[in-house]
């Protein structure tokens, strides 16, 4: 089976890696010149680090990033928790591993070139034609690739390959790294955060060290509407700063090293769920298939379960057609109950409603230390709500074994 997949970002690069172990023909196809990742920091959850583990990389991602024990949000002042997950309600050793984006890319990357796989650069990937039997990408310059049995959309929520209305939230968040501020009573162990009902928040989050040699680093990120990006990027940032200090003025050591607008990156975040995972020979992964608000922290984690499903899924399945179905059985419900759990989820920490913060500000932490909701949190936080990983890690070591 010759495979392409469309964009090298965390699930084409993870789900290329699996395929090329099980010894098939597999080509990633990047817009970029030279494949590089977008975004400061993320969660690599306890799922994500099980399906990074099947590719032996889990090892060097936690030398890397932060272990991240905590989640704590608090109101205005600190007066109030509104948000506390505790990884350890899951068992002992449960946590999160805090990266630099661009760390978890390095790794996937690394990888997938040692793996065999071939990197295809400047290939802006902008449809999908028949030939014959097969498939070919069609690319931005009218050029086409060779011929595929099958198409692997890792594209993202802009994925020319899905048909889709307009998909993206009111809000996003601005995005940057600062080092750590040990001495400055933040724990390297915590996601902290601040919120001023639901239309302005900010976070310190560790996310380890870039490099091994590197400093550790704190990723910073304020809620932001979408309209409002062009008149903050206008505005002068000290007079920024200042409102960003009157939410969260312990956040002084990490907001004076920003000196420039260009520091920061601006995520819109978006939900959708395509309509068809599988269209004929071509499958969507990740983002492609079922993007959302991170107020879960899910995005990356849910890719790289998608990598996994689908790479064992076609090891299992002589018949093309019988292991896409097979990955979207195996699939399915997780992303919707994720998908559920985001749309619920997000108005209360990031909308324009004044009730529910309001709701949010009284009942969450009373309600937070009600067994069995200690668990419960934390095993949404870590992705291990509806079990989503047994059968996929039992049959990857199978596929890994043969």
């Amino acid at each position: 089976m010759d495979i392409a997949v469309a964009g090298a970002g965390i699930a084409g690069l993870a789900v290329a890696s699996f395929l090329r172990r099980q010894g098939r023909t597999v080509a990633v196809y990047d817009k970029l010149p030279a494949p590089a990742p977008v975004g400061s920091g993320l969660i690599v959850q306890p799922t994500g680090q099980a399906v990074l583990s099947e590719l032996g990389l889990n090892e060097a991602l936690h030398a890397r990033g932060a272990r991240l024990d905590r989640l704590d949000g608090r109101t205005e002042g600190g007066r109030r928790i509104v948000l506390d997950v505790r990884y350890a309600a899951l068992h002992p050793d449960a946590h999160g591993l805090s990266v630099h984006r661009a760390a978890l890319f390095d790794l996937l990357h690394r990888k997938a070139l040692k793996s065999g796989v071939a990197l295809c650069n400047g290939c802006e990937v902008v449809g999908v034609d028949k030939a014959g039997p097969k498939l070919q990408l069609r690319f931005a310059d009218g050029a086409h690739s060779a011929p595929y049995d099958l198409v692997i959309d890792g594209l993202g929520v802009r994925s020319p390959l899905v048909a889709r209305k307009n998909c993206f939230l009111e809000y996003g968040a601005l995005w940057a790294n600062a080092p750590f501020p040990y001495a400055e009573g933040f724990a390297p162990n915590i996601l902290a955060q601040r919120y001023r009902g639901a239309g302005c928040s900010s976070g310190v989050m560790p996310i380890g060290r870039l490099h091994d040699d590197d400093i550790p680093l704190a990723a910073f990120f304020w809620t932001l509407r979408a309209d409002q990006y062009e008149a903050w990027k206008a505005a002068p940032l000290a007079q920024w700063k200042e409102e960003a200090l009157t939410l969260w003025p312990e956040a002084a050591p990490v907001l004076e090293h920003f000196t420039s607008h260009d520091q920061f990156v601006f995520a819109h975040y978006a939900h959708h769920t395509a309509a068809r995972p599988v269209e004929g020979r071509i499958v969507h992964i990740g983002d492609s298939w079922h993007a959302a608000s991170p107020q879960l922290g899910q995005g990356a984690n849910m890719a790289l379960l998608d990598a996994l499903a689908l790479s064992c899924s076609i090891d299992h399945h002589a018949n093309i057609d019988a292991a896409l179905n097979a990955f979207v059985a195996m699939r399915r419900f997780h992303v919707r109950l994720y998908q559920t759990a985001s749309r619920l989820f997000t108005p209360v920490y990031q909308s324009n409603s004044k009730l529910l913060p309001w709701l949010r500000d009284i009942l969450a932490e009373p309600v937070s230390r009600i067994p069995p909701m200690p668990h419960i949190l934390a095993s949404m936080v870590a992705g291990t709500l509806g079990g989503p990983l047994r059968r996929m890690v039992t049959a990857a070591r199978a596929s890994a074994d043969n």
